[in-house]
């Protein structure tokens, strides 16, 4: 007969696989997800009702200003108070509702003085502080 008989050296070149087809593709289909991905993130449709109401109004409470002295005297606004009285005149002023405090404390102040007043307006329930510092040249 006169076929051809195949050599193990044959095979051996039919073995490997084209990996240039996968690749192609892959890229292709990353790219279809690349431009779909968006499409998909829209979310559900959904017909609102109509309503004419008022829009809500956010209150722009002023802070309170709370200054603390190197000689360890506390001032609500620009009257004087003594650490015992704070947390009765911050709550009158407070009235129960959430309002920011601005702390200006002297930097020659100790530490533990300033969180007591701290505790105080933890005490109080306000929870925005801020700290008034002056810029650095």
């Amino acid at each position: 007969m006169a076929g051809s008989v195949r050599t193990s050296n044959d095979l051996g070149d039919l073995a490997e696989i084209n990996v240039t087809p996968l690749v192609d593709v892959m890229l292709v289909l990353l790219i279809i997800f690349i431009i779909t991905a968006p499409m998909l993130v829209q979310g559900v449709k959904v017909n609102l009702p109509k309503q004419t109401a008022p829009a809500l109004t956010s209150k722009h409470l002023e802070p309170l200003v709370l200054t603390l002295t190197s000689d360890r005297l506390i001032y609500l606004g620009d009257q004087p108070i003594h650490l015992k009285l704070l947390p009765e005149r911050l709550g009158a002023v407070l009235g129960g509702e959430p309002r920011p405090v601005y702390l200006k404390a002297d930097q020659s102040l100790p530490y533990g003085f300033v969180v007591k007043v701290l505790a105080v307006l933890d005490q109080v329930g306000v929870e925005q502080v801020g700290m008034v510092t002056y810029p650095e040249r």
